[in-house]
C-alpha cells in the first residue's frame, strides 16, 4: 500500500467529512508501505545511472589518444564532480536511490579517472595502492550512508585489489588485506547482518588463500585457517559471525577431506606435500584445546564429533599406505556428514538439515564416483549414479518433511 496516495486521498476524505484526522492516522498505520514498490523503483535508476555512466567512460576511453592530457583531466575531474554533486542533490530531496546510484558512479568513475591518468602520463604501478585510494571514497558514503550497495562495491574493491595485485605484480597487499578487515568487518560488526557477515566471511577466506598461494605456503596451511574460522565461530560474541565462521570453517575442513580423499585412493598421493609437523602441529593442538574449551564452558561434550574432520589423517601416510588413509577419509566423511544430519533432524532446524543433506550427497557422489568408474560402463555409471543419487535425496527429504511437519523449523 503507498502510504502517500492514501494521505493525499484521505485528506479528500476529511475535508468531505467521512472521516477525522486522527482516523486517517489509523488507517494509515493500519497499512505497512509496499516494499516490493520501493525496491522495484529503487534498482530502476540504479540500473540506468550504470548504464549511462558506462557508456560516457566508454566514450570517454574509445577517443581517449584524440583528447589532450588537460582536457582529460578536466573532463575526467568535471564527470566525477558531477555524479557527487548530483547524488548529493537526490538525497537531500528523497530520492534516495537515485542519488546513491549517482554517487556509485562517482566512485567508479574516481577509480577509472586514476587510471586512465595513469595511462595518460605513463606512470608505472608498483602495487595496488591504486585500490586502497579507490576503496576511501566508498568507505566515507559506506559509514555515512549505511546502503548495502556501497558495501558491495567496497568488498569488490578489496578482494577484486587483491587479484589485481596477485595477478599484475605477484605480490600480496597487506594495505588492502588490512583495509577489508577494518571497513567491511567493521561495518558488519556495528550494522549486524547475516548476507553482509557471510560477505565478510567469504571475502576473509579469500584473503587467506591469496595469501598462502601467492607466499608459496603448503596449501594445508588454509586447512588450518578453515580450523581456526571454526574455532573462532565458537568464541565470538557477535552471534552475526557465528554461523558464517562455523559453517564455511566447516565446509574448508570438509573439502580438504574431500580432496584427500581424490588423492590418497588414486595415483596423485606422491604429488601430496606436507607440511613441517613441527609447526603444524603445535598450530592445530592450540586449536583443539581451544575448541573443546569453548565447548565445554557451553556444555556441548556431545558436539565435539564436529573436530573429527579437523583431525590431521593425512600425517599417516608416513607410517601407511595412502590408499588406507584415502578410506579413513572417505569414512570419516561418511560419519560427519551424517552427524551433521542427525543433528539437523534432533533440532528440527531446516538450514542444520539441508546442509547436512548436501554434504551427505557429495560425499555418497564422490565415494561412488571413485569405486565405480574404472570398472562400469560409462552410460550405466551415469545412469546409476544419477538414479542412486536421486532416491537418497527424496529419502532425505521426506525426513526432513517428517521432522518438521509439527510446526518445524524450531531453530533456524
Amino acid at each position: 500500500m503507498n502510504k502517500q496516495w492514501m494521505r493525499k486521498e484521505g485528506q479528500k476524505w476529511i475535508a468531505d467529512n467521512i472521516i477525522t484526522e486522527d482516523q486517517l492516522d489509523l488507517i494509515v498505520a493500519r497499512y505497512p508501505d509496499s516494499e516490493d514498490k520501493r525496491k522495484v523503483t529503487g534498482v530502476l535508476p540504479i540500473l540506468a545511472s550504470i548504464l549511462i555512466g558506462i557508456g560516457i567512460l566508454s566514450f570517454i576511453a574509445s577517443n581517449w589518444g584524440e583528447i589532450s592530457p588537460i582536457a582529460r583531466l578536466s573532463l575526467l575531474i568535471v564527470f566525477m564532480l558531477s555524479f557527487y554533486f548530483s547524488g548529493e542533490r537526490y538525497l537531500k530531496t528523497g530520492h534516495h536511490s537515485l542519488g546513491t546510484s549517482l554517487n556509485l558512479l562517482g566512485i567508479i568513475t574516481f577509480g577509472a579517472s586514476i587510471i586512465l591518468l595513469g595511462q595518460t602520463f605513463h606512470l608505472n604501478a608498483v602495487d595496488a595502492r591504486l585500490f586502497v585510494f579507490w576503496s576511501l571514497p566508498a568507505i566515507f558514503y559506506l559509514f555515512r550512508d549505511r546502503h548495502k550497495l556501497y558495501f558491495f562495491l567496497l568488498g569488490l574493491l578489496t578482494v577484486g585489489g587483491q587479484l589485481y595485485s596477485i595477478n599484475e605484480f605477484q605480490s600480496f597487499s597487506y594495505l588492502l588485506c588490512i583495509l577489508f578487515i577494518i571497513a567491511v568487518g567493521g561495518f558488519v560488526f556495528l550494522y549486524p547482518s547475516t548476507l553482509k557477515s557471510w560477505v565478510f566471511t567469504i571475502g576473509l577466506s579469500i584473503q587467506g588463500l591469496m595469501f598462502i598461494t601467492v607466499n608459496d605456503i603448503n596449501l594445508l596451511w588454509f586447512f588450518i585457517f578453515g580450523f581456526a574460522l571454526f574455532t573462532s565461530g565458537l568464541w565470538v560474541e557477535k552471534n552475526v559471525f557465528k554461523q558464517p565462521f562455523n559453517r564455511l570453517g566447516t565446509l574448508i575442513g570438509f573439502g580438504f577431506a574431500y580432496g584427500l580423499y581424490f588423492l590418497l585412493t588414486n595415483e596423485f598421493s606422491s604429488d601430496l606435500e606436507l607440511p613441517n609437523p613441527y609447526l603444524f602441529i603445535p598450530v592445530l593442538v592450540v586449536l583443539f584445546a581451544l575448541s573443546v574449551i569453548r565447548k565445554r564452558q557451553e556444555n556441548l561434550y556431545l558436539h565435539a564429533w564436529e573436530l573429527l574432520i579437523f583431525l590431521p589423517f593425512f600425517y599417516l601416510v608416513k607410517v601407511t599406505d595412502s590408499l588406507i588413509v584415502g578410506i579413513i577419509y572417505l569414512v570419516i566423511m561418511f560419519v560427519f556428514s551424517g552427524y551433521k544430519l542427525s543433528e539437523g533432524y534432533r533440532n528440527e532446524s531446516r538450514s542444520q538439515i539441508n546442509f547436512g543433506i548436501v554434504l551427505f550427497l557429495l560425499v555418497c557422489l564422490m565415494g561412488y564416483f571413485n569405486l565405480a568408474w574404472s570398472f562400469m560402463p560409462k552410460s550405466i555409471f551415469f545412469l546409476f549414479g544419477g538414479v542412486l543419487l536421486f532416491i537418497l535425496n527424496a529419502f532425505l527429504q521426506r525426513k526432513k518433511k517428517q521432522i518438521l511437519r509439527n510446526g518445524g523449523p524450531h531453530h533456524d
